[in-house]
């Protein structure tokens, strides 16, 4: 199979559930070749990647990947899969001039910036995208965070680890809510919050507290069961709980960022729950965690709509 020009490359998302892999132009971020492949239908990360490589007519000399896990010195560690691989690795078992790992929040941060307005829908504040810092939360089976700063040529991003804040209840109701969510005496970190597995682990709990059995539902099933002509309540009820506060943590990542520049929700949870995160409540909660400052009440949310945004990212960081 011939090498392409070393301005081409397969860029890769590797997800808990889903991984998705095309090949770049760097320069142009332009992309083809996009394939969508389910994750658990492979046992190693060699061989998702050659059942892609197979697929394609030439074979790029470079490959860029954000993986839904850790990358620490060239070594991924993935959250929901026991796979880690080293860059080294990837580029002796297929005969590659370069391999580039890196985090799924990181590859996003670098994509967010440079969105056209075809790619946002606005939730609440100014709908077009300002200027500052931008705060980005990746929302799907985990909860990642990172800011975008710009700076005279281009942007500065710094990833954090929002799934490990603590989450604090706001009044009663919350707190037994929360306390039934708990594994043990520990706090509860984000993580287990807002997240699909905090979602569909929510509606549940509001369900055992009323006396009914687990439903194990997921997100899809209650977003469902909430637009019924019957809606079940407790789908109802497990939305409007989760955009609320995850209304205040972004209200919070707008804060502690200075975020002038607005705050981005990502992923696929984010995008599952778009109906509800323009009916009001998202917003108000976003709102007052600004506090007395009420630097919240300018600040603008965007919801991101575009799927591809860890896969521009990885294009991006070989430019």
């Amino acid at each position: 199979m011939s090498i392409l020009s070393d301005r081409i490359a397969i860029v890769g998302e590797i997800g808990p559930t889903h991984s998705r892999f095309a090949v770049a132009d760097i320069d142009e971020t332009t992309m083809d070749h996009y394939v969508v492949l389910r994750t658990d239908d492979f046992d190693t990360i060699e061989l998702i990647i050659d059942a892609y490589l197979n697929s394609l007519p030439h074979r790029p000399g470079r490959l860029s990947l954000a993986v839904a896990g850790d990358v620490v010195d060239g070594q991924a560690r993935l959250f929901h899969r026991p796979w880690n691989f080293k860059a080294k690795q990837l580029q002796d078992a297929f005969s590659l001039q370069s391999v580039n790992l890196m985090r799924d929040i990181e590859a996003v941060s670098l994509s967010v910036p440079l969105l056209a307005q075809h790619d946002l829908l606005p939730i609440c504040g100014t709908a077009s995208a300002q200027t500052g810092p931008k705060a980005i939360a990746l929302v799907e089976r985990d909860i990642e965070a990172a800011v975008a700063i710009p700076n005279a040529r281009s942007w500065t991003t710094v990833c954090g680890r929002a799934g490990d804040i603590s989450f604090g209840a706001e009044d009663e109701e919350e707190l037994l809510i929360i306390n039934s969510l708990r594994s043990g005496p520990t706090r509860i970190g984000l993580r287990s919050l807002l997240t699909s597995i905090g979602f569909a682990a929510l509606h549940d709990a509001l369900r055992i507290r009323a006396g009914l059995n687990l439903s194990g539902w997921n997100v899809h099933q209650i977003v469902e069961a909430s637009e019924l002509d019957e809606p079940d309540p407790y789908a109802r009820q497990a939305l409007q709980r989760f955009v609320t506060w995850l209304g205040r943590f972004a209200g919070d990542l707008a804060a502690v960022y200075g975020a002038t520049g607005g705050v981005y929700l990502v992923g696929g949870l984010a995008n599952d729950l778009r109906g509800v995160l323009t009916e009001g409540a998202f917003a108000a909660s976003f709102k007052a965690a600004g506090g007395p400052s009420g630097f919240t009440s300018t600040a603008s949310v965007h919801l991101v709509t575009a799927s591809n945004t860890s896969l521009r990212g990885a294009a991006l960081a070989l430019s």
